[in-house]
């Protein structure tokens, strides 16, 4: 099934097994991983790269099929998937592992792709495009961390801002952690 990126909120992320996060929007897609999936599944988390796992398929298999007496639950996050992982996709859906949460992170996908028309019809599967943010989207990321941090902020400076990250939200995140930081050193030389 397809969702919106902003929908992943009213999903249960308990309830489906399978994501496929593509898109250009390298920023967004980390942030979702980070704080939705991270931050759910915080033990037992495994990252690969597709191509580990086509090297070898049996060395993957057996660590996700194999069960400690300590952990519940798995997360498995493979990036720069393309439509090579398809076959083991499916392989994984028809075995039905349980306590095991799949994220494929992806570039952009063609809308004929196998891997993204394979998660855009399964109904067990969740496909997520993301998309390329533009100066609205930011500057609303920008106003809703001033208004958070209780710092007031002209238009002017949010326009200088968005222009800075050049469209991509995690030069956007790396800018407003540089404010952050000014305005905590600034706040203790004050207090000081």
């Amino acid at each position: 099934m397809i969702i919106r990126s902003s929908e992943l909120a009213k999903i249960n992320l308990k309830e489906i097994q399978f994501y496929l996060l593509y898109g250009e929007n390298e920023g967004h897609k980390k942030e979702v991983i980070e704080e939705k999936f991270k931050k759910t599944y915080t033990n037992n988390i495994y990252i690969y790269d597709e191509l580990e796992i086509l090297q070898n398929e049996e060395k993957f298999f057996s660590t996700i099929l194999t069960k400690s007496f300590f952990e519940n639950e798995k997360l498995v996050i493979i990036s720069r998937t393309t439509d090579k992982i398809n076959k083991i996709i499916a392989e994984m859906l028809e075995r039905t592992i349980e306590d095991l949460v799949v994220v494929l992170n992806s570039g952009n996908l063609e809308k004929k792709s196998k891997l993204r028309s394979f998660f855009e019809k399964n109904k067990k599967t969740v496909c997520i495009p993301f998309y390329e943010d533009n100066n609205q989207t930011l500057s609303a990321i920008i106003n809703g961390f001033f208004r958070d941090k209780k710092i007031p902020i002209s238009q002017q400076l949010i326009n200088l801002i968005t222009q800075r990250c050049r469209g991509d939200r995690q030069n956007l995140k790396s800018e407003l952690e540089k404010i952050e930081s000014f305005v905590k050193n600034k706040n203790k030389i004050s207090l000081e």
